[in-house]
């Protein structure tokens, strides 16, 4: 059975870095070149840049599914690693396709081959939502390892049931020890909201971030991509208690509201 592997919580759970640490070149897939996504190994991939969808930027790369088996792309050179450091591998995802299921496949490699099995590798496949899904795990490579081959890999939803696309966007693998846990305690502070709302949920926040309400039972009410205090309509909503989290590439967050 597939399962969701999108983090939601009432408190902070993942931290915050400085861009400049991600080791995934053209990680929110921005720059191509003749139909194909720039420092990315995809030949015997379908691909597509997609300037309508995407969660970050401008852009997101299309990935679609093959009929049987599945297909992988990675960053064209493999990643460096250093023995005893801890990687996460993180990431956006927008699987809204019943044709198309996805799993995030990292390989810790030798010089020429992989090494085995890791927590890098996605052990549950993605599941179809109307919104962008974040993805994130972390793991230290295998002893003889000394580089890292992060790939995202699709698969037919069914064994013969193909054709669908799933949207990627702001893949991210980064050294942990590079996290700042008071930039955690600053994102959290830093996002302040109404806990009353009528019609119109507005936040302020440091960042552009996926803004999600749920109910208190878990159901998904809405999901924006949104700037800080840009206006998100909750005219829809029956009154009662519901559940926001503010996430951005490194950060969540969330709180409780009122809808009158």
């Amino acid at each position: 059975m597939k399962k969701l592997y999108t983090l939601l919580a009432s408190v902070v759970i993942s931290a915050s870095i400085n861009a400049q640490v991600n080791l995934i070149p053209n990680d929110g897939f921005e720059n191509w070149t003749d139909g194909t996504p720039d420092s990315w190994f995809v030949t015997g991939s379908t691909v597509a840049q997609s300037t309508t969808i995407f969660h970050g930027g401008t852009s997101s790369l299309g990935f679609t599914a093959p009929a049987t088996g599945n297909k992988t792309i990675s960053p064209t050179t493999d990643i460096p690693v250093t023995q005893g450091v801890t990687y996460v591998f993180s990431g956006w995802y927008l699987d809204n396709d019943t044709t198309a299921r996805f799993r995030f496949w990292n390989q810790f490699r030798t010089a020429s081959a992989d090494t085995g099995t890791n927590p890098l590798q996605g052990a549950d496949y993605s599941t179809d939502s109307p919104s962008w899904q974040f993805f994130t795990a972390e793991a230290t490579p295998h002893v003889n390892a000394v580089v890292a081959r992060a790939g995202l890999r699709i698969y037919p939803e069914a064994s013969t049931t193909g054709g669908g696309v799933i949207y990627f966007d702001d893949i991210k693998f980064y050294d942990k020890s590079t996290l700042s846990l008071e930039d955690v305690k600053n994102f959290d502070n830093q996002v302040k909201m109404a806990t009353v709302v009528s019609d119109i949920l507005t936040i302020q926040m440091p960042t552009r971030a996926t803004v999600n309400i749920y109910s208190m039972d878990g159901k998904l009410f809405s999901s924006n991509r949104v700037d800080s205090e840009e206006a998100i309509n909750t005219q829809s909503l029956s009154a009662g208690v519901y559940i926001v989290t503010i996430q951005n590439d490194y950060a969540k967050t969330s709180r409780k509201i009122v809808k009158k």
